[in-house]
């Protein structure tokens, strides 16, 4: 099974050949049961060598608390395995299978985790879903690209790993790949990344419900004690809920989203200089694609906002390992 996994420090998402996309909030957190659940969800639970989590969404109900990761070395924790083994466990219930695996890292880290996670993930795994059989997972091969080239493989490639789009070999393409943590600037020339023009930034969606949450201290105070996926959802939806009281973020948010999106842009314009105006496609990924996709292309008009940008990296993972599995 070749898959693409792109695991955010908001949300996980993983793509296969046959299914739908499937995408969950990145929390793990100590496993609790509802006295009576009658929303018809199974929660997520994981158990392994690396402990038992529940995780996805109802981690973040069960422990509001340090469900959240935004340091380099997540990787190495307990809870990166958890997720991992949740995301295969939801493509699959098969007791044995085997993984042909891409995954991504934002730019800045790169060069230092690349072969830590190869070796972390690489090999046999064992873990259990909820009530589920032990399942056996073989990852035969991992390939580690840096995020933002799974939004060229995705022009590149089809789902068989086939090029359909020959001209990005000869053409010089970026990509602004705006997560919750980082915003990565990628620059392309030839299916050759160039490092001088590739850069990564800490300063990702999250900034916004840190900003909010000062808001809400104020204004909300019993609101600003809300886990940040909470509040992330409120920035997506521009409302929040005090009581019955629906609260208007609009006015608070959209300043916000402004001076970021303003600083994405002037960070692009910085890292590529003058080299921007020979760019054919300026592709525009992740969830912060929905935020600032617009702004980036005000500044930036070859700017292409891709179909399901929070999907982006995963597929042109799944994509690229499809291709190398053909051999090409």
């Amino acid at each position: 099974m070749n898959v693409g996994i792109d695991l955010g420090f908001y949300r996980t998402k993983v793509i296969t050949m046959g299914k739908d996309p499937i995408q969950f909030v990145s929390a793990a957190a100590k496993p609790h049961d509802s006295m009576l659940n009658m929303n018809g969800h199974t929660n997520v639970v994981v158990t392994s060598a690396f402990g038992t989590h529940l995780t996805g969404e109802e981690a973040v109900k069960f422990d509001p608390g340090d469900t959240r990761q935004e340091f380099s070395d997540w990787i190495l924790t307990d809870k990166f395995m958890s997720l991992f083994y949740s995301a295969l466990g939801r493509l699959t219930d098969a007791t044995q299978f085997t993984v042909n695996l891409g995954v991504g890292l934002p730019i800045a880290d790169f060069e230092r985790y690349k072969e830590v996670l190869k070796a972390r993930l690489l090999g046999r795994h064992e873990f259990t879903i909820q009530d589920r059989y032990q399942q056996v997972a073989k990852v035969e091969s991992v390939r580690v690209l840096p995020q933002g080239w799974g939004g060229v493989m995705c022009l590149l490639l089809d789902d068989n790993g086939r090029v359909v789009n020959p001209d990005i070999a000869h053409q010089r393409v970026a990509v602004v790949d705006v997560g919750g943590r980082t915003v990565n600037y990628l620059s392309v020339d030839g299916l050759t990344d160039i490092p001088a023009e590739s850069r990564g930034t800490r300063r990702g969606a999250w900034n916004v419900v840190r900003e909010l949450r000062q808001f809400l201290k104020s204004s909300y105070p019993d609101l600003a004690e809300l886990p940040d996926h909470r509040l992330m959802q409120a920035v997506t939806e521009r409302v929040i809920y005090n009581g019955d009281e629906s609260v208007d973020l609009n006015p608070v948010v959209n300043p916000i989203l402004d001076d970021i999106g303003l600083e994405i842009v002037n960070t692009a314009r910085q890292y590529w200089g003058n080299t921007a105006a020979t760019f054919r496609k300026v592709l525009v990924i992740g969830g912060g694609a929905y935020l600032w996709g617009e702004t980036i292309k005000q500044a930036f008009p070859q700017t292409v906002v891709l179909p399901e940008p929070e999907y982006a990296n995963a597929r042109g993972y799944f994509r690229y390992v499809t291709a190398k599995m053909r051999g090409q």
